[in-house]
């Protein structure tokens, strides 16, 4: 009867006889052990800095968990949770823009034009109160009718930007 002792990276397995020998002998790791040690400590430090980190706290709060397998969001859904590209809030942050204000005098960000703009209002789901916003969005996220609907609404915005932002710069 064996027992294995790992040791972390290191090249070799460290067998040892029964309890009552004392004659240890050595076997290498197999290349997979080493690369899921690698994988588990790659994943632990990405977690720290994903926790931890000053950015994406808005994608933080719906995906908190890292994980090497991609969460299934096409292009347009990335960029609501993100709150990239072509929102006025986005573009005034990296001073793009002079204000965030969407072309109907309202900060114009993702839940606006999802919620209150007039000139979406084709695509607009229920406003959620701001204790349930996270649950809304995942709610969204989930539900294959909401997807269909929000990837309208952005293709619509990307699309008719020049209506939904005011070109003031």
């Amino acid at each position: 009867m064996y027992q294995i002792r790992p040791q972390l990276l290191s090249p070799c397995l460290i067998l040892e006889k029964h309890p009552n020998s004392s004659d240890p002998f050595l076997l290498p790791k197999p290349l997979s052990y080493m690369k899921a040690e690698i994988k588990s400590a790659a994943l632990s430090i990405w977690q720290d800095k994903w926790d931890n980190g000053e950015t994406g706290r808005s994608t933080h709060d719906i995906v908190p968990r890292v994980s090497n397998k991609p969460v299934g969001w096409n292009r347009e859904e990335t960029m609501f949770v993100t709150r990239h590209r072509p929102f006025p809030s986005y573009l005034f942050r990296f001073n793009l823009r002079k204000h965030d204000n969407c072309s109907c005098g309202e900060k114009g960000d993702p839940i606006h034009y999802a919620t209150k703009c007039p000139f979406t209002l084709s695509w607009h789901f229920q406003t959620p109160t701001v204790s349930l916003k996270l649950q809304w969005l995942k709610n969204i996220l989930t539900n294959n009718f909401s997807r269909t609907r929000l990837l309208l609404l952005m293709r619509f915005i990307c699309d008719e930007n020049n209506l939904i932002v005011e070109d003031n710069n």
